[in-house]
């Protein structure tokens, strides 16, 4: 936009991590499967217990009504019995052994106990980076991280989080995922003066994003991240809270990346949205453009499908256009961050998340900016030449 002064943008992000980590307790617990796992029972059956209660005649009777053995069977009724459980519709049947149980709703010897669950997490180590934490009966326990003004920061506190919860209870087959929400301000405009045209923008990339952010396994968690089913009147979608671009009153929420498991491709991830947010003149999308994208975001995204040369040919188009389009706010992110964040998104597109073939993990630091060096005959001082970053480009 011509004409407008640019000042220094302020922004602020946050990604929200969703894990498969139990919230159940004995009060929030519907189900008391003691019985199942009971320690008396399972006693009993160590020490064969059960025989001391037994009635030989009634078991076999139970047996031959049942079809184990014939009416003029001569079989030892008590191998039958071992054989064939039989004990415990006869006797345990009968055995009261719960109507004073003492290990009903007694954590000690619930089976959940064998789930990681929230107390097995020192949430003083990672308070400091959390907004809030809290359980969603969709997947599990979800951590939303404080909104941050510097990149940095928040590569810190999403790592520090991830190691703290556990990858592994980070399972995208369990409906996990990660939203980030993005906002700024520039002297007296904001993101909510342009939060259609940042939506726009972001959905016409959602394609390329998908291919080289998501992984393989992102289509479980399609009902998640849905792209808008008509082009006449797309953008109202962005108000519904499942569309893959979402308009919240306090950010642009992204609800494409499947998980933030793999901490640096889901950072490059945030700094290519907030470049995309930077950008307050929208791409047009045309009725061809909007289908072809939604095309190749539903082959990733929902479906799974191996995409054809003639979809690679259209992202390469793409990704020449996303780096024109963004490079000036994501080299002024890079001086942020203290990584090329070009060249990591170059690597990116060659490497896709999407046809990773193993669970790898992407490593910033081999893109990181060496500090130019200043030499005098006092001492050499390496210096890092923070860029302004700016909207309105």
């Amino acid at each position: 936009m011509e004409g407008v002064k640019c000042n220094k943008v302020r922004y602020l992000i946050g990604t929200e991590i969703e894990t498969v980590i139990s919230g159940y307790d004995c009060e929030s617990c519907s189900y008391c499967a003691i019985c199942d796992n009971c320690p008396v029972c399972g006693y009993c059956m160590e020490h064969q217990l059960y025989c001391e209660r037994c009635n030989p005649e009634d078991v076999r009777d139970y047996a031959i009504r049942h079809g184990y053995i014939e009416e003029n069977d001569d079989r030892d009724i008590c191998e039958v019995c071992q054989e064939n459980y039989l004990w415990q519709d006869v006797v345990c049947d009968g055995c009261s052994r719960c109507d004073d149980c003492q290990y009903v709703y007694n954590p000690e010897y619930c089976p959940y106990n064998d789930y990681y669950s929230i107390d097995d997490i020192d949430i003083d180590k990672i308070n400091e980076y959390l907004d809030n934490y809290y359980y969603d009966e969709s997947c599990g326990y979800e951590f939303c991280t404080k909104p941050f003004s510097n990149l940095k920061d928040y590569w810190k506190a999403v790592k520090a989080i991830v190691s703290e919860v556990g990858k592994e209870n980070i399972d995208i087959s369990e409906k996990c995922g990660g939203h980030i929400n993005i906002s700024w301000i520039n002297g007296n405009k904001s993101w909510k003066d342009y939060d259609n045209i940042i939506a726009s923008n972001i959905l016409f990339f959602s394609d390329l994003l998908s291919y080289m952010f998501c992984s393989p396994d992102t289509h479980w968690r399609y009902s998640y991240k849905e792209f808008p089913e008509r082009y006449a009147n797309y953008q109202s979608n962005f108000i519904d809270k499942y569309c893959c671009v979402h308009i919240k009153d306090y950010a642009i929420e992204v609800r494409i990346p499947d998980s933030p498991k793999d901490v640096d491709n889901h950072v490059l991830f945030s700094a290519v949205l907030l470049a995309i947010a930077m950008k307050t003149y929208e791409i047009p999308i045309t009725r061809d453009a909007f289908y072809e994208t939604n095309e190749i975001y539903e082959k990733i995204n929902h479906y799974g499908y191996e995409l054809n040369h003639y979809d690679k040919r259209r992202l390469a188009e793409k990704f020449k256009l996303l780096k024109r389009f963004i490079e000036k706010p994501l080299k002024a992110l890079s001086h942020d961050l203290g990584i090329d964040l070009m060249k990591a998104l170059e690597y990116r597109f060659k490497n896709p998340k999407y046809e990773e073939s193993t669970d790898s993990e992407f490593d910033l630091e081999q893109f990181a900016i060496k500090p130019k060096v200043k030499a005098n005959t006092d001492v050499n001082v390496t210096t890092l030449v923070q860029l302004p970053l700016t909207a309105f480009t």
